[in-house]
């Protein structure tokens, strides 16, 4: 089903429709974004009846709703939409102009995969993503392990609960941790895109993501242990059948759900990031009955 209704800047709904069609005269005074900004976030992708990586990644229940029930959609939510399409759209441009293979669709649900590079006698795969810093601590297993003195050797002005005045300012330090990486997401769809491309015949020996820090640089991402504003975060193999057998059951699970047109099962709290996603990020959590209840019945 189509995305049917924008919520405004104060909080009342429109439909989509009815938005795009106001150029100035918004009953708001004011337009909230401008028209290209609102057709883009409004673009939705044609579904031909075979679920992509991303869909299989997210929760049944949030894709069949999506796919069968009309929703609402923030548009300032959707903004960084458009600032990733031209994250990879700006750096498919440089890989092109090398000769490099990006941003190539595998197959018909158009699984595309961002960057391949020679690397020996095989080929590198790189995703890239743009995301924020409390994400990028999550990829890297980042631990708070103590405090130390700031390198660049500032004091505290004042006195107080952190330190007396003239003594070394204490920052944070961390840690990898491996047992703390959460790159589950990621280690499966890139090794499905693997698989895809070894069945063409291309040899692909290693596997990473190429991560832009959304708010690097400011002080909540220092904060945090982020003080680079991109890296670079290698990708292990999984086995080709617990790749395949994972999208397999998700492919039936959704196939099921569509086909007898309803589904019962809530998204896993990983999929639904702990209620974090239902709460704030999930557009269809209105028309699911989790969704409601972590929403306080709103």
């Amino acid at each position: 089903m189509p995305l049917q209704w924008f919520q405004c800047p104060d909080g009342k709904v429109i439909e989509v429709e009815d938005c795009l069609k106001c150029v100035t005269n918004c009953r708001m005074g004011e337009t909230c974004l401008t028209l290209p900004t609102r057709m883009k976030i409004a673009e939705e992708r044609e579904w031909n009846g075979v679920a992509s990586t991303t869909q299989l990644l997210n929760g049944t229940m949030q894709e069949f709703l999506k796919l069968t029930q009309p929703y609402m959609a923030n548009p300032d939510k959707r903004l960084f939409m458009i600032e990733g399409t031209k994250h990879h759209e700006n750096l498919e441009a440089y890989a092109k102009a090398l000769g490099f293979p990006a941003e190539i669709a595998l197959n018909i649900d158009r699984d595309i995969f961002d960057l391949l590079e020679p690397d020996g006698d095989g080929w590198s795969l790189t995703d890239y993503k743009l995301w924020g810093s409390y994400r990028v601590v999550k990829a890297l297993g980042l631990v708070e392990t103590g405090r130390m003195p700031d390198p660049s050797g500032a004091v505290y002005k004042t006195s107080g609960k952190w330190g007396k005045a003239g003594s070394p300012k204490m920052v944070a330090t961390y840690k990898a941790m491996a047992q703390e990486v959460d790159l589950f997401n990621e280690e499966l769809q890139l090794n499905r895109y693997r698989i895809m491309l070894e069945e063409k015949g291309i040899k692909v020996t290693r596997m990473q993501l190429q991560v832009t820090v959304r708010d690097g640089g400011l002080a909540v991402a220092n904060s945090r242990g982020i003080m680079r504003n991109g890296y670079k975060i290698p990708i292990n193999k999984l086995s080709n059948g617990e790749v395949i057998d994972y999208f397999e059951a998700k492919k039936e699970d959704l196939r099921v759900a569509l086909e007898q047109g309803s589904w019962s099962e809530p998204c896993s709290l990983y999929e639904c990031w702990d209620g974090a996603r239902c709460k704030n990020y999930c557009e269809v959590a209105r028309n699911c009955p989790k969704g409601i209840l972590v929403q306080g019945g709103d």
